[in-house]
């Protein structure tokens, strides 16, 4: 027995479905990048770039402007940034060229990124004091271009999947190589920053010095302190410090020289995953591959959107909560918070356990992407989310039982004293190391199964109104990941500061232990992202677009679009086929069976205990048909029938007769 391939279908090539993806990576270089992007900021604003990196001292002032300025500022951004989401998302809809739908927007988004980086990292940089007024413009400007740059090239990752592919097997497969980008783009960029480029050799690093208010060091103690760090401060003018507290910033982070270095890497790293991308989608970004309707939607129609597709507004809600958690569970802030002053080591313990992390989310997604692709989106992101709720129970556990007079409910890997290298694991941190690794290793899972569900709810609004938006469904959930997931520093503040009188500051490395801390880490380790995905959960029980609704949905949209091409009107196709029993075998996605390799036999599979579970949990409010596809088939009339279409049809026609007769001879 063989699969049939039906006009239903519109799978990639493998190495289509493995490159596209990089879309997604060739934005999260600059990601990645944006916290050194803030730091030079904070050089720029102060002119301290225009100076030499030697020994650099600025106004503590001036420093206290600028960092008050990017507090207002960043929010605004973020508004901002939302804002734009919708009017590109309707533009991409818009679009129409000679290169596609959305392969402009992916150039046009990284050089956009690439250009802000270059203005005021490299055109820029070095204005001098008099032209403080073009520093200050300059900064703002490149920051628009960034957030500009960053909704197109993302916007294209969600709504180009719906051309790719609609195999759910295929839009799956978009986890793991998604896993495999976001080490090539965030690991990269963090190792080569906060690794090869630490070494003074490659970056000399710089020093940047200002006064603040308040009593402490004199001149002479802080000379005296950063000598005993080893900084060289033979080129440094102190006479311009006349006050007697003193801030200074060293690192290759703050160099010049880094810069110079990590600027160009940057935008050739994401320039060549942005090469991949338009490459992968180049033979499917063609109108014969978008959705059906001819005509732009107009703005109405978004807002009819919004109010009558409830599938994307469960995705939204469930998705956006998720991000929030995850954004605060996995914050640098949490990590010092949990890693540095609970357990007292943060760098003892932060790179391996994120390692580690890394490992769990190969096995994870591995398993999300099999259970996706053979029983849908939303089977993946329901089960893995119960998964990675159980596996959080453990750690909130571990974590409720901590004390910190007692060194065994303390996290221990390694030590490293006069006689070597010595392992200290304890049982403690053995179980947190099998809780956390596999609920970070489920919640990531989670994350990622959505992205390709966004390409599902497009094709459940074809089949729902007609329209073919791909970039206003993209964007919206953007916008509203974007909003919620901004409240990160509010929720940190609130729960580690506010309901803290003993913190004054959020924890940062060699902050000190305090009481309160650990039901601190408690709350925003634990009880935030399982809260999250209680509400996950909630919302996967009433989002109705299992595998079988999608089946149906990719049938009756076959169907239709078949028809409009031949002259019918798109009201007539959405009257006449409107269920997948109305809708020809040719046109209805066949399920490739499951063959064993060695007897040939198909393999029927059986309910297990996950499925019933499932079953009895998340698909009672599904409104799936019931009657067996094509039982009650219309036929597009012949007027309506384009050659290859009717040659199409003709084909399957042949193939599936072939097929039947095999099987008699067979069964003889």
């Amino acid at each position: 027995m063989e699969s049939t391939q039906t006009l239903g279908h519109n799978r990639a090539k493998p190495w289509q479905i493995a490159l596209f993806p990089f879309n997604n990576a060739a934005t999260n270089v600059y990601f990645a990048f944006y916290t050194y992007f803030t730091y030079f900021a904070m050089l720029f604003l102060t002119g301290s770039t225009a100076k030499s990196m030697a020994g650099a001292i600025v106004s503590g002032g001036l420093v206290l402007i600028v960092t008050n300025f990017n507090m207002l500022f960043a929010p605004l951004m973020r508004i901002f940034d939302g804002l734009t989401d919708p009017v590109l998302g309707g533009l991409m809809d818009k679009t129409r060229t000679r290169i596609g739908k959305f392969r402009p927007f992916m150039i046009t988004g990284n050089l956009l990124l690439a250009l802000s980086l270059v203005l005021m990292m490299v055109v820029f940089r070095g204005a001098g004091d008099n032209l403080a007024w073009l520093r200050w413009t300059a900064y703002i400007v490149s920051y628009i271009i960034y957030v500009l740059g960053y909704t197109c090239q993302c916007a294209a990752t969600k709504a180009g999947q719906t051309c790719l592919t609609n195999d759910p097997k295929q839009r799956s497969q978009f986890v793991i190589w998604n896993m495999i980008g976001m080490i090539g783009s965030i690991v990269l960029v963090n190792v080569m920053a906060g690794g090869v480029l630490t070494n003074e050799a490659v970056c000399p690093k710089g020093l940047i010095i200002h006064e603040v208010t308040g009593k402490g060091l004199s001149v002479e103690a802080l000379i005296a302190e950063l000598t005993a760090k080893g900084i060289d401060v033979s080129n440094i003018d102190f006479s311009a410090l006349t006050g007697t507290s003193y801030t200074y910033l060293y690192g290759a982070s703050y160099g010049i020289q880094f810069y110079n270095i990590m600027v160009p890497f940057v935008i050739i790293v994401s320039a060549v995953y942005t090469a991949m991308a338009v490459a992968a989608i180049w033979q499917k970004d063609k109108p014969q591959f978008w959705g059906i309707s001819e005509k732009p939607a107009k703005i109405k129609d978004y807002i009819g959107i919004i109010k009558g597709n409830k599938e994307i507004r469960w995705l939204v809600l469930s998705s956006g909560l998720n991000k929030l958690a995850s954004t605060v569970a996995t914050s640098g802030t949490v990590a010092f918070l949990v890693y540095g002053c609970l357990m007292g080591d943060y760098n003892g313990l932060f790179i391996p356990f994120y390692a580690l992390c890394f490992v769990f989310m190969g096995v994870f997604f591995l398993w999300g992407s099999n259970t996706a692709g053979r029983k849908g989106q939303k089977r993946g992101v329901a089960q893995f989310t119960v998964f990675a709720f159980l596996f959080y129970i453990g750690i909130l556990i571990l974590l409720c039982i901590y004390d910190r007079d007692n060194t065994s409910t303390w996290l221990s890997l390694y030590k490293i004293d006069d006689s070597g290298f010595h392992l200290t694991i304890n049982a403690y941190t053995v179980f947190f190391i099998i809780f956390y690794g596999c609920g970070y290793g489920a919640f990531n899972c989670c994350d990622n199964l959505t992205i390709p569900m966004v390409a599902d709810c497009t094709d459940y609004e074809i089949y729902r109104s007609g329209n073919y938006v791909p970039g206003i469904m993209g964007t919206i959930f953007s916008l509203v990941d974007k909003v919620i997931s901004s409240l990160q520093t509010v929720l940190l503040t609130l729960f580690i500061c506010t309901i803290n009188p003993n913190v004054d500051a959020l924890p940062a490395e060699g902050s000190p232990y305090v009481d309160g801390m650990q039901i601190s880490a408690i709350i925003c380790f634990c009880v935030l992202p399982m809260l999250a995905w209680l509400v996950t959960t909630f919302c996967m029980t009433r989002y109705g677009l299992s595998g079988k609704k999608l089946q149906e949905i990719q049938a009756v949209n076959a169907v239709r679009k078949a028809a409009v091409q031949g002259g019918m009107t798109m009201e007539q196709a959405m009257q006449t086929w409107q269920t997948i029993d109305q809708v020809p075998a040719a046109f209805v996605p066949v399920k490739k069976p499951r063959i064993n390799k060695k007897t040939g036999e198909v393999i029927e599979e059986k309910e297990n205990f996950l499925d019933k579970i499932y079953n009895k949990i998340f698909t009672r409010r599904e409104k799936v048909t019931s009657a067996p596809p094509s039982s009650n088939a219309v036929e597009i009339p012949d007027g309506y029938l384009t050659d290859e279409v009717r040659r199409s049809i003709s084909e399957f026609n042949g193939k599936t007769a072939e097929i039947k007769e095999d099987d008699n001879e067979t069964d003889v």
